[in-house]
């Protein structure tokens, strides 16, 4: 999945619980409205009926498109109302201890959603404001000389009433908020420390030309959890870009990859072979990114030439003008870059004569769709595109001849899938398939 993907996702979780906050803001207040009204205080029937409405209205300034500000209004309401009651009508007393107060934590709870998903001055200070609320009153027996108390046995039963109400909100919060981002924070926290313990490793997938002969290989990023066993990318690499840390996990494949090419380079039957890394858009646009690549193969005496970064077209969507220069940069050093997965994301047909690129892969669904006659035409298209921009072609996803075949006949010069051989650990990959160097087709 990628960057903007993951990041879409995480914001989607967030405005969904935003959302929840409204009609159970709503519902909550519409039923005390009628217990209200059923003893015939009238006056709070009419405050509650005003809050009932001050949500409702929120919640419609949040559909439509200004989901923050509704939730900052909405906020603004609950916390004058239950501000009012708590001074007003709850009052504190030895027979009866004030409740209402605690709906500030729930305030504060919807707050520090909204401040997730739209961080602010103004969301910070309500939330610390409806803490400082809650504090106030659970520590003090404010009073004001203007309050009009509800009878000792109405608040009696309403204390039972806020009290479950208020623990039934926060279970239920709590559980929303684990259901939805809390897988994310346990694995992220898992992903880190496995990152300081060295709980990575690489597979390589052999890639090879219209002959056969393996020419070089992906690497790909594998979890070796110490009880899952081999995690694959697409279970934790989501979490990871979530929580920042794929500029430190590309870091360690970049060194890792980097480490590899030198010792095939010690060896007469792998020194030319190419390694192909991925490259996310939080670690290509750091700052430091081309210094570590250069730093990486200097360090190790690998021939830039030897390393290849696969970007995804999602990096088309921000700072076009950066993307391309840093591209150039690494272009000049003798480092290829590739685009991967063509196709799949963003339309970057108006980018492509601009970026220095020495590769295009088909992605593998194109492959796939080889077999109707519109799926293949526009393979055949994307082919002649690349050679019309002098780029080499690398098809993916080659798991039958008949696919290799339609793609070798299409013009294009490399070739990966399981047909050629599946993604193995080093020592396996290097047993397997640097014998002869010839893998030939139809081989598992």
């Amino acid at each position: 999945m990628s960057h903007c993907g993951t990041q879409k996702l995480h914001l989607r979780d967030l405005q969904f619980i935003c959302f929840v906050a409204f009609p159970v803001g709503a519902g909550v207040t519409g039923v005390w409205a009628l217990i209200f009204a059923l003893i015939q205080n009238w006056v709070l029937v009419l405050l509650c009926s005003l809050l009932c409405l001050a949500i409702l209205a929120c919640w419609w300034v949040a559909r439509k498109g200004h989901l923050s500000t509704g939730m900052l209004f909405g906020q603004v309401a609950c916390i004058a109302f239950v501000l009012h009651f708590s001074l007003c009508f709850d009052v504190h007393n030895e027979v009866v201890p004030r409740v209402t107060h605690i709906y500030f934590l729930i305030i504060a709870l919807a707050g520090f959603v909204n401040y997730q998903l739209a961080p602010s001055r103004a969301q910070l200070l309500i939330i610390l404001f409806a803490v400082a609320c809650f504090t106030l009153f659970s520590a003090t027996p404010m009073t004001v000389d203007f309050g009009t108390p509800l009878t000792d046995d109405a608040r009696t039963i309403m204390a039972w009433i806020h009290a479950a109400t208020v623990a039934l909100l926060l279970c239920g919060s709590v559980l929303l908020l684990q259901r939805k981002l809390g897988p994310d924070s346990m694995l992220a926290r898992e992903l880190r420390s496995a990152i300081a313990k060295e709980q990575f490793e690489l597979f390589f997938q052999p890639q090879v030309d219209g002959a056969g002969s393996l020419i070089g290989a992906e690497a790909l990023l594998r979890w070796k959890h110490p009880r899952l066993g081999y995690v694959a990318p697409d279970n934790f690499i989501p979490i990871a870009e979530r929580a920042g840390l794929m500029p430190e996990l590309g870091g360690w494949v970049l060194r890792t990859a980097v480490e590899t090419l030198s010792l095939w380079s010690l060896r007469e039957d792998t020194r030319d072979l190419v390694l192909s890394i991925n490259v996310s858009p939080d670690q290509f646009f750091k700052d430091e990114f081309f210094t570590d690549v250069i730093l990486a193969l200097e360090t190790s005496s690998v021939e830039p030439r030897l390393l290849q970064l696969e970007l995804t077209e999602t990096m088309f969507v921000s700072d076009v003008d950066g993307l391309v220069s840093k591209m150039k940069a690494l272009q000049q050093r003798g480092i290829g870059i590739a685009l991967d997965d063509f196709g799949t994301g963003y339309s970057s047909l108006s980018y492509l004569r601009q970026l220095p690129l020495q590769q295009l892969k088909i992605d593998r669904s194109f492959v796939r769709a080889t077999t109707t006659k519109r799926g293949a035409l526009l393979v055949r298209s994307i082919a002649q595109m690349g050679h019309d921009l002098g780029l080499e072609i690398l098809a993916e996803g080659i798991e039958t001849d008949e696919q290799f075949q339609f793609m070798l006949d299409c013009g294009c010069s490399a070739f990966q899938g399981y047909h050629f051989g599946r993604p193995l650990a080093l020592q396996a990959f290097e047993d397997r398939f640097l014998e002869g160097r010839l893998i030939g087709v139809g081989v598992e």
